[in-house]
């Protein structure tokens, strides 16, 4: 049975027997209980495997996304021009056109910038005894190692420690800094956050599916509204400077016809 996350199996009965009359009474004899326990390292160490692995994942994926220019010769493509293209050929150039457009985002600087610093630079000693490690080559951009062997030995000799090191909170009383997790987590709320008056920086920026009423209210939206309405007010100055001109013009072909009336009169006229 489980017992407050701890799973307990027990060995055996113990501590009472029958009294050669059907009656169940107290067994002094009985052996003392004792109690055993031991940690489920595997359970642990996949966890954090998979954090750091999906973490390396992230740096990869917002560093890459950063990075990568656009490539000018690809530009949305116009109703007209999908007439003339198959899906896919739509497809590989929509692709194409799309990567790049977040090169140099400043939201994006900032989360990668985060989460290289997650793990601290005071706590990275103690980390590496519990065998987490961040890659020395800047081309990784902070990526983490884990060495599961070292961690299994931690667990097993210092959970307390282990689980300080990635859960504690700060403590200004104490000096205490966030744990790895912990200061990951923030970060995450930071950006991606989808709860609160004021959600994650991202989805400020451009809004969520996961979070319905950031669809509907974000810069990106807000932005492109703007354009549409700036583009209907410019259709609308077109048209009246079209039928200002058109208007213009009219007038002008009346007077070149009045002119050419009197030109032939006074012609009529010998003049």
């Amino acid at each position: 049975f489980d017992l407050e996350g701890l799973n307990v199996s027990l060995k055996g009965t113990f501590g009472y027997k029958d009294d050669g009359s059907g009656n169940t009474v107290r067994d002094k004899e009985a052996e003392e209980i004792t109690f055993t326990s031991n940690v489920d390292t595997e359970k642990i160490v996949t966890a954090i495997s998979d954090l750091v692995k999906e973490y390396n994942e992230i740096v990869d994926l917002v560093n890459k996304q950063m990075s990568t220019r656009p490539d000018r010769d690809y530009y949305p493509l116009t109703a007209d021009q999908k007439s003339e293209m198959s899906e896919k050929e739509i497809e590989l150039w929509e692709n194409k056109a799309k990567e790049g457009i977040l090169f140099g985002s400043s939201e994006l600087r900032g989360l990668a910038s985060d989460l290289r610093f997650t793990l601290s630079a005071e706590d990275q000693f103690m980390m590496k005894e519990f065998g987490l490690t961040v890659s020395s080559s800047w081309t990784d951009n902070g990526k983490l190692s884990l060495d599961e062997n070292k961690l299994k030995a931690a667990l097993q000799t210092n959970l307390e420690g282990v689980r300080e090191a990635f859960t504690k909170t700060a403590n200004a009383a104490t000096g205490a800094r966030d744990g790895f997790a912990t200061n990951l987590k923030n970060t995450m709320n930071k950006y991606v956050g989808l709860y609160g008056d004021t959600k994650g920086i991202l989805i400020e920026k451009a809004g969520s599916t996961k979070s319905p009423t950031s669809v509907l209210d974000n810069e990106i939206l807000s932005q492109m509204n703007d354009i549409d309405k700036m583009l209907e007010t410019l259709k609308m100055r077109l048209s009246s400077e079209q039928d200002r001109y058109i208007k213009q013009f009219t007038q002008l072909e009346t007077l070149i016809s009045q002119m050419n009336s009197q030109s032939s009169y006074l012609s009529g006229l010998g003049f």
